[in-house]
């Protein structure tokens, strides 16, 4: 098959089409991303708001899968397909999708190399944890995931380069953490995130760090139940917990750690999001209630995220494409005070999905991990 080639996607569409014309797409992703695999760079391209009932693989070569314009495709599980995509080649692209219905997790790596993605732009709602990264390079970015049986995500190796930013990213289950590493890697980072979680187990008196053996944790908000942040490079973050704001480094455990004064930059308090859950502040004992649908996690007027950040290299919008102040909001939403807060999600996710976005970061993902002393 041709490199560099379009195969185009829609409930429409017939599997007996060659797909590279908008005028004769073809009927499911799994048709279009075999002839895709099959050459080098080529992208399978969703051009509808069609729910997809499949689990894709991917073996060939890597390709992007991803929705065209304000489309927001589905791909639904059905509750019973484990997975939406499984591969094991490096470096796919998924970008604007939603993702409901897999028993287990959206991305399935058949190999080592299969765990090593770039999720842009995307929806989830998964039992967890969705692993990620490998022995390679991964993002996660402008996401909205939520897991709602363990953790949200999880680093699959101590060789992986992971850069997760701009993202809503939560758990319901109570007693996991929300974001977990392996190991404690260095070159894993948080940046510009929001994210919620019920990390305290009340039959086992655990507080679980909601985000745990993480190398850098910068310009993210901490919510929920448990403990806050174990990083070894943790600065101008907001932390509003039931448990310790910040552990000291660990490599190792993921909960009960050593209380530690706050980084550079580092605050407490409530976030006060729009309409957002905050797990297990009163209630340990509960699991979470954060719905992707119904709550909205930008900020409210007086958050103490506002203007509390600090610039991050690459970084210059938010998760629904809003450009970044000189001094940011801390979150994945950046808050403007003339900006009304009844704005929706729906037209703002757009920002930056493009596959020029994810393409040029994956690109440049070394640079993204360098540690740098002035941040």
């Amino acid at each position: 098959m041709a490199d560099d080639t379009i195969y185009y996607v829609a409930k429409t569409g017939n599997d007996s089409n060659a797909g590279t014309s908008l005028s004769a797409p073809k009927l499911t992703i799994q048709d279009a991303c075999d002839d895709a695999d099959a050459g080098a760079r080529n992208i399978v391209e969703i051009i509808d708001s069609g729910v997809y009932t499949e689990e894709i693989d991917i073996y060939g070569n890597a390709i992007t899968v991803r929705a065209t314009g304000s489309n927001k495709p589905t791909i639904s599980g059905g509750d019973s397909n484990q997975y939406a995509f499984e591969s094991n080649v490096s470096g796919n692209i998924y970008q604007g999708l939603t993702f409901v219905g897999q028993t287990k997790y959206p991305i399935n790596g058949m190999t080592t190399a299969g765990y090593n993605f770039i999720l842009s732009g995307c929806v989830a709602t998964y039992p967890g944890p969705q692993p990620i990264g490998k022995s390679g390079m991964a993002e996660i970015h402008n996401c909205r995931l939520l897991a709602t049986n363990n953790d949200a995500i999880n680093i699959k190796g101590a060789s992986a380069t992971v850069w997760i930013n701009n993202s809503f990213v939560a758990s319901n289950k109570a007693g996991h953490p929300v974001i977990e590493g392996y190991s404690g890697q260095a070159t894993v980072t948080a940046s510009y995130c929001t994210i919620v979680g019920s990390g305290h187990a009340d039959d086992s008196g655990r507080f679980y760090q909601l985000v745990t053996k993480i190398y850098k944790v910068i310009n993210c908000i901490i919510s929920g139940s448990g403990d806050g942040i174990n990083a070894n490079e943790s600065t101008y973050n907001l932390v509003h917990v039931s448990g310790q704001p910040f552990t000291v480094w660990s490599t190792t455990g993921s909960y009960a750690g050593t209380p530690r004064s706050a980084g550079t930059g580092e605050i407490t308090g409530d976030p006060l999001f729009i309409s957002g859950s905050i797990p297990g502040t009163v209630d340990p004992d509960v699991d979470g209630s954060v719905n992707l649908d119904t709550q909205n996690y930008a900020l409210l007027v007086n958050t103490p995220a506002f203007n509390a950040g600090q610039t991050f290299a690459g970084v210059t919008t938010d998760i629904s494409g809003n450009t970044r102040a000189d001094t940011p909001t801390i979150g994945a939403y950046e808050f403007f005070e003339d900006t009304p807060i009844w704005a929706t999600f729906g037209t703002q996710l757009q920002g930056n999905t493009s596959a020029d976005f994810t393409i040029n970061q994956y690109s440049n993902l070394t640079a993204n991990y360098q540690m740098r002393s002035a941040q």
